[in-house]
Formats: C-alpha cells, structure tokens, sequence
C-alpha cells in the first residue's frame, strides 16, 4: 500500500498525480488505470516512464515511443535501401546500360545532378577507388568512365560539336542550320575561298600582290607574311566576271590552327612552288595539310622567269607525293607563272575555277541569317576589337548582333580588303567587323542572334565552358596501346601516323616497311605526314587535328614541343632501330602491344629513430637523404643492404604533427608504413614509382 496523499487538481500542461505515482510496470503509470483511459492527464503531458502514451488531448512524454515518419523521412529511407553502399556511402546505381552525357570539363557536381545524388558521396567513391577530387573540379574523360563503370553508369563526353550544338538549341537556335539541303530556288553560286600554301619565299605573298595588282609584300617585315590576310579579287574572262576569295596565311600553322577548331575554311589550295628551288620540306608539309583536310589542289610553279627554272623536276617530285599533272594522266592542274613580272596569272585564276566547277557545289542560300568564321582578329587601340570575318552563308548587314567564339556585339561598322565602307556582306565575302566585346580566336565561327541579351549569354556560356574544359586534365588522344580498342569501340578504323627521322632514307624505308604491313580487314594505316629534322610545333598541331602518332626516328622533339604534346595528349614514339619501330606499329593494329613499365626512385631516408603509436603502428622518425618523400608512394626498407620490406606503401608522412604530401631532402619527417611495423634505427626506407617505359 501507498501511503495516502492529498489529492490535487491536475495543473494544466502537466502529467496527473498518479502518472508518476504508480509502479513503474506501466507506461507512466498504473497497469490498469480504473477509469480504463490510457495513463497520463487529460490535458497534461504522458508522464515520464519510458513509452508513455499520450493523454487525450497532450503531447506524449519525454519518452515518447514510435512515432509517424514523415514523407521526406520515408523516401529518403527507400532511397537508401535502394542504393547499394560503396565504401560506407549509398550512392544510387545505375544498371550499367544507362548512358550519362557530360560536358568537357564537367565536375562531379556535374556528374551527381545528372544521377541525383550527393557530391560528398561520389567525392568518397572516388576516394575508395584511388583518386583525389573536389566536387567542383573538373575532371577528365578517363576518370569519369572510371567512376561511371563503378556505378554502373556509360559515360559520353559530348565532343565540341555536340557540346556547341546543346548550347544553341537551349537557345532555339539550329546548330546545322547551314548544313541542311535546300531548294535549288534558294541557292545562289558563291565565290570559291582559296589558301596559298607553299615553303617561304617561294612568292606567296607575291603571287598574290600580282593577283590583287597591290604592294602587300612591301609592307611585310622581311618580305615574310606575319599576319593572315583575307581578300575577293574579281576576274574576267570572256566578258565574264566571278570573284574568287583568297586567304593569305603565313604558312599553314594558321590554316591547321583553324582546322582544330573545326573550321573548314578553303575550298581549293594553291600550292606554291618555286622552279627553281623543287620541292622543300614545308612544301611537303603545306602538301600533306591539305591532302589532310580533303581539299583539291592546283599547283602554281613559281619563278619560271629565273634561270635554272626546271618545272619538269617539280612534277616529276610532287608525283612522288599522289599530285599527277593532268599531262601525266593525273588529275592535278599545274600552271606556269611568275609572280615577278605578272606571266600566267591569268591562267593560274582559271585553273582555280575550272576546279571548283569540276570538284565542288560552289552555292549557298544569301537569303538568311548570316554565319561564317573569324579569320583573324586584333585589338586597335582607336576602334578597339577588330576581327577578319568570312561569310559562310547569309548575309550580314550592319546592326547585326553577332557572337564570334566567346566575343559577341553589334556590328557598328565593315570595310572590305581596301579600306572601303560596305553596309552588307553575302557569302564568300571577307569583311572587317568593329563592336565585338572582346578578341576571337581564329577559326572561331560566328552567327547572327535575334538579339544583343541572347549573344552575350551565349558568349558567357561558351567561355565557361572553355575554362572548365581548360580546368580538365589533358585530353587523352590515340595512343598505341589503346589503338586495338579503340577499333572495336568503333571510335576509329585508321592508324593515322606522322613520321619524322634525321635522314631521308630512313624515312623512305621507315615509310615503305610500314606500309607494307597486313593490317587486316576494316583497318587502315596512313602516313600523313613524314619529314626530315626535329618534331616541331606543326607536327604536334596536326597530329592533334587529325589524331595521328608521331614516331621519331633518331630525333627528338624540338624545344617546348614535348610540353606541347603532354598538354594535347599526343603519343610520340622515338627509335634507333627500324624494326622495333615496325613491330610495335604491327603488334598495335593486331591488339597486342602492352605498354612498358619501369621502376623509377623517388628518394631515400634514413630512420634516426622509431615511434609507437597505438593507432598507427610504429612511424620511423626519419631524414630524407635524397630526392622527395612523398605519401601514397610505393616503399621498402633495407638493412644492411638487404631488402626485409618490399612494395609498402606510405600511408602517412608527417612533419611534426602536420601531415604532409611531401618532404624533400634534409628535412626530418615522420613515416608510417601501414601494417609494416619492423622497422628499426638505421634502416634506410626507398621510395619508388613505375613508369611507363619509352621504347628504344
């Protein structure tokens, strides 16, 4: 029995006497409350005993028992028993044929808004499988097809093309605008644009200052072009006239530049050679850059007014390289001239339009929206931005608001290749444009936009896309290795090769022996390039357009050039002995060349004195006597000379209490080598990597 108490009133919002007066059998209170109500007041709060039930109008206890889940609660709990764990985090999975698109560049918040999860979690997977990231860095194709394939997810990194053309249709605007077959009623012919590529000072520009009847070449530094030119001359013949475009570039470095942009400027190149000179190495280049690009050629055999001219030997030495002269049985025009004294000029501008006629749909529709590409650009201090444009289709008048690249603005003025003012420009037509925001980049193309908001907006878009793709690490081109997966992926059918060696001979057998090989059937191997001399920046250019390899033959790459093809993802090779050369590219097409790897020391330490620790294990206290100790390494400690530990890793480097990435030599530090604890005063621990060995 309880003794009695004086009976009270229940204060509202407070549990009733007997809630906590009883036994605590029940749930708050009484086992059996006599009124047969659940225990607690009426009005008050469940009482303090675990589980109390709540009164007929309170809230329950302290001790409350389960209560209702609300829905976010439950579909954040589905969503968790859906998605299996990777390393401690639930990450959703795909079912491993679900194709994820992505942007160059895009980050790992980009990937976690396309599957709908949390960056933080990805940021751990990656971690789990060996890779350090931020949520907001970019990252690279390779590391995202690694991520994707954990999860069960296909990775497409959209090519600039595709990427451009998801920009503008978020835009309304059709990307293949220009690209779609018209009406015969629309089209009108159009001018062809012709380049004029040859070696230096085989009369380029002088050709074409005897074509334009002007004195360009007098106002170039050195009589050597330092700039890219576009101009329309008109040419009659038989009472009739057609204008004939022509882009002055200071070699072909500016017309492969425009290339890896996707432009396709030309429509037919001029080869310049000089008739007393024959053919030279960069006239070979100039040759192979267009034979690249698939435009027609028309050879112009210069300085036929010289003695020694032999134009026999220039036909007979471009043969060699797959131009006949038509005399020949090929299909190759050659012309006579001499752009000193203004002889076959003439014949040289019908050469050019009988072979667009012949070759080519010189039409395009003037009755649209005008789009081109920037052929140059600088910045005037007077009239500020001024880019050199080439209307592709359309037409583009002043007051037009355009976007060239990551520059966008109205058109405020154009003048043609004299100086003149010109209110509209129609296809074909090169034309000076003032009132962009900012510089272009050559071959950036440009199009008309219905107003000024949606170009800026456009503009910005495209330059944050090109940061973050500038972010990204390199892109990862054809290399040997994956060439046999690649085929099967279907990503590509030809080997595509640039060779490059210190004698011609070599280069000749080289060539021969490689051609010679049985690639078997659906893959093809080409040599799109070969020379003699060093690898230079324009082999690295063209490799990156055409994703060719470049194998060097008893020479290496010239200055900045291996930096240049590290930052473009260009595989170069280098031999000594042809036949390794020959066997590579062999076991290659056929699948079965593994890449070499060799071990390369980083640094060494010695241990001055060892440390326990019960959460780490023993850590040598240590001085680097050589080279760089860095974490997440591959290790191992010798004695006396002897190896007692072999392929550790060090898991923790620390200088002082501070944790470090790297300690270089002379400075103390502390190491931690995992589960390894047998290590001992005067020990020596090496540091070591595998890399990939280059082929000899």
């Amino acid at each position: 029995m309880m003794p009695n108490r004086t009976e009270r009133p229940a204060a509202p919002g407070r549990g009733a006497p007997g809630a906590g007066a009883g036994p605590r059998r029940g749930p708050g209170g009484a086992p059996n409350s006599p009124s047969g109500a659940p225990a607690g007041g009426g009005f008050g709060k469940g009482g303090r005993g675990r589980g109390g039930t709540a009164g007929a109008f309170g809230k329950g206890g302290a001790g409350r028992g389960k209560q209702r889940k609300s829905k976010r609660a439950k579909r954040q709990e589905l969503e968790q028993m859906s998605a299996p764990s990777l390393g401690g985090v639930s990450v959703p999975r795909g079912d491993g044929n679900t194709v994820v698109r992505l942007r160059r560049g895009s980050s790992i918040t980009d990937f976690a808004d396309k599957i709908e999860a949390n960056p933080a979690a990805l940021v751990t997977v990656l971690f789990h499988l060996g890779e350090m990231a931020t949520a907001t860095q970019s990252l690279d194709e390779d590391t995202f097809q690694v991520l994707g394939t954990e999860l069960g997810y296909l990775i497409q990194v959209v090519s600039p093309e595709d990427e451009e053309r998801e920009l503008l249709s978020s835009f309304d605007i059709d990307f293949d605008a220009e690209l779609e077959a018209e009406g015969d009623e629309q089209l009108e012919a159009r001018p062809p644009v012709v380049t004029v590529m040859g070696h230096v000072d085989h009369g380029k520009t002088r050709l074409l200052d005897a074509v334009r009847n002007t004195k360009v070449v007098e106002g170039e530094h050195g009589g050597i072009t330092q700039h890219i030119g576009a101009y329309q001359i008109q040419h009659v013949h038989e009472e009739t006239t057609r204008a004939i475009t022509f882009i002055d570039t200071p070699g072909h470095e500016a017309f492969t530049a425009m290339r890896a942009r996707g432009a396709k400027v030309t429509d037919i190149a001029v080869l310049v050679v000089a008739a007393d000179d024959g053919v030279m190495p960069q006239t070979v280049e100039a040759l192979n850059h267009a034979q690249a690009a698939n435009v027609p050629i028309v050879v112009a055999v210069n300085k036929m007014d010289k003695e020694g001219a032999n134009p026999d030997k220039v036909k007979g030495q471009l043969t060699e390289y797959g131009l006949v002269p038509e005399e020949y049985g090929g299909d190759t025009m050659f012309v006579h001239v001499s752009a000193l004294q203004g002889m076959g000029i003439d014949e040289l501008l019908e050469a050019v339009l009988l072979t667009a006629d012949a070759a080519l749909d010189m039409r395009a529709n003037p009755n649209k929206d005008a789009r081109g590409i920037a052929i140059e650009a600088n910045l005037d201090k007077g009239r500020g931005a001024v880019a050199t444009v080439l209307v592709q289709s359309g037409t583009l008048h002043v007051g037009d608001t355009i976007v060239a690249g990551t520059a966008h603005g109205r058109v405020r003025a154009m003048f043609d290749e004299n100086g003149d003012v010109v209110t509209t420009a129609g296809p074909s037509r090169p034309v000076q444009v003032l009132g962009l925001s900012n510089v272009p980049r050559a071959g950036d193309t440009f199009f008309v936009t219905d107003d000024e908001r949606t170009g800026r907006q456009i503009a910005e878009k495209r330059e944050a896309a090109d940061r973050n793709a500038a972010l990204a690490k390199r892109r990862k081109r054809i290399s040997l290795e994956d060439f046999d997966q690649a085929v099967a992926e279907g990503k590509v059918d030809t080997l595509n090769l640039i060779l490059k060696g210190d004698v011609s001979g070599a280069v000749e057998a080289l060539e021969d022996s490689l051609l010679k090989i049985d690639v078997g059937e659906g893959v093809q191997l080409r040599v799109i390039h070969r020379g003699v001399g060093a690898i230079t920046q324009n082999d690295v250019n063209l490799a990156t357009v055409d994703n060719a390899i470049i194998i060097g033959f008893n020479v290496k790459p010239a200055e900045r050039v291996a930096d240049l093809a590290e930052r473009e993802g260009v595989d170069m090779r280098f031999y000594s002995v042809i036949y390794a050369a020959i066997d590579d590219i062999e076991l290659a097409l056929k699948g079965m060349l593994k890449p070499e790897y060799e071990e390369v020391q980083l640094g060494t330490a010695e241990v001055r004195e060892v440390f326990r620790s019960s959460k780490f294990g023993n850590i040598a206290g240590s001085i680097v006597r050589s080279g760089i100790i860095r974490r997440n390494t591959r290790a191992r400690v010798l004695r006396d000379g002897k190896v007692i530990g072999d392929n550790l890793s060090v898991d923790s480097l620390k200088r002082f209490k501070d944790d470090a990435t790297e300690v270089r030599t002379d400075f103390e530090c502390g190491i931690g080598l995992g589960s390894f604890n047998d290590v001992k005063e005067g020990d020596t621990i090496e540091t070591f990597e595998m890399r990939e060995k280059p082929r000899a």
